[in-house]
């Protein structure tokens, strides 16, 4: 596997969206669909300009062989007193998942994370034990436990809220 990570500016919009599909396709674990999220294709690309607008905003794909496996995004948050943080949110093929994908996109953003971001955030179902590794490994901490966060038909979820440093301020 010679995996790379790079921006995703370097992608299509199409081929962009079409990985978005494909993990929100394999996956319950999104609290919104892709269509919630991004009214579909049409408003894709402000989603990317929105976060390429942001002082420290990331969209990062990793690809092996031409495939794209996996995206991470970091917004960091507009109010100038919160202009420290961001939000990250990460996918990675059904396929392709358990081969590190995460593990060097997580990383790559916390390496690429520049002033003025300290401190980044990002939310995950309590019950997604792979993913929690993940992020304990790379320094983030559960921060609050929000009760039946999300439901899924009938069946609630809780969500831990966690926080992990980056710059300066990463121990």
């Amino acid at each position: 596997m010679s995996l790379r990570i790079r921006p995703a500016t370097e992608v299509s919009v199409a081929t962009l969206y079409a990985l978005f599909e494909g993990v929100y396709a394999s996956t319950d674990g999104m609290c919104e669909t892709l269509a919630e999220k991004f009214g579909g294709l049409p408003g894709f690309p402000a989603y990317l300009a929105d976060i390429a607008s942001r002082p420290g905003g990331r969209v990062l794909v990793a690809e092996d062989a031409g495939t794209l496996l996996g995206y991470l995004t970091l917004t960091p948050r507009r109010p100038a007193k919160l202009a420290h943080t961001a939000d990250l949110s990460m996918g990675v093929r059904a396929a392709a998942r358990g081969r590190g994908i995460g593990k060097a996109l997580l990383a790559a953003a916390m390496t690429q994370a520049s002033p003025p971001l300290e401190i980044l955030y990002l939310m995950v179902r309590a019950d997604n034990a792979a993913a929690l590794r993940l992020y304990a490994a790379a320094g983030f901490e559960t921060l609050a436990r929000l009760e039946k966060d999300t439901r899924i038909g009938t069946q609630h979820h809780d969500g831990l809220l966690m926080r992990a440093w980056v710059g300066e301020l990463r121990a």
